[in-house]
């Protein structure tokens, strides 16, 4: 059961896509890692990036930031181009104004990348103070909220080192929604995580998916994925292979190598 409340997606605000991604190509170590993928993923939606490893997947999530640059194509997020130089039109984009736009995009990655020197308050107010210029003291409340909103109030003076791999994870989205991302972008997040903690991750997920946040995920967590998608996304050798809901999906996939990789996890 998809756990969204309502159908609630860009077609009922704008037909604009927050991401869209255009022909994208991607050579990295003399391999193409992206060939030829275009994606939209329309306001509210939660997409999820499913595939064998070294599909493209990490890649693709990663050119949406632009941690990782593609050879050609576009990408949009929000209507701007996202690169040092739109490979559309050629226009180069400045240092400042591209760290303007990947401020709008949230990456939650594997490994939590918090700084252990701060508290997880601080790891979460640094971002809109440095970058966005928010006030110290209004960030520092809008922390103090988001923390208790991933459950954590009563961990806001802790450091890394004195927090659980699931919590400092939680941590980590929290700092991601400081910075009033268009869309949340989340890598394996729980794949450095014990068993026991992916719960806690997941159910933030799912939190932010009801509150109808734009998403785009790469997992391995099928049943997560089969409740929260709004669409599936197969990735196998660079390419978009299928793209269809979840019940669709899992129950009547088109594709050989989907149907291939979906016996390999269930």
């Amino acid at each position: 059961m998809n756990l969204k409340e309502s159908p609630m997606s860009a077609t009922s605000e704008t037909t604009a896509p927050v991401v869209s991604v255009r022909d994208a190509c991607c050579t990295l170590g003399g391999r193409k890692v992206l060939d030829n993928v275009s994606l939209d993923v329309m306001r509210g939606q939660v997409v999820v990036l499913i595939g064998p490893s070294g599909a493209g997947k990490t890649t693709l999530l990663r050119s949406l930031n632009h941690l990782e640059s593609v050879d050609s194509g576009s990408i949009l997020v929000d209507g701007m181009p996202i690169g040092h130089r739109d490979l559309t039109s050629g226009k180069k984009v400045g240092t400042t104004e591209l760290a303007r736009r990947r401020s709008q995009i949230g990456f939650v990655f594997q490994h939590f990348n918090l700084f252990p020197h701060m508290t997880a308050a601080e790891n979460v107010w640094n971002g809109p103070v440095r970058v966005l210029g928010t006030p110290k003291d209004e960030a520092r409340r809008n922390a103090l909220a988001l923390l208790e909103r991933v459950g954590l109030g009563d961990k806001a003076e802790s450091r890394p080192s004195q927090l659980s791999g699931g919590q400092q994870q939680r941590v980590a989205i929290a700092r991601a929604l400081a910075m009033r991302p268009k869309v949340m972008l989340f890598d394996e997040p729980t794949s450095a995580l014990d068993v026991e903690m992916v719960g806690e991750v997941l159910e933030v997920m799912r939190e932010l998916a009801r509150e109808h946040m734009t998403m785009v995920a790469v997992t391995h967590e099928m049943r997560f994925a089969r409740e929260v998608a709004d669409r599936i996304v197969v990735m196998d050798a660079g390419r978009i292979i299928e793209d269809a809901p979840p019940d669709q999906l899992f129950s009547n996939p088109r594709h050989e190598r989907t149907k291939t990789f979906l016996s390999t996890i269930a």
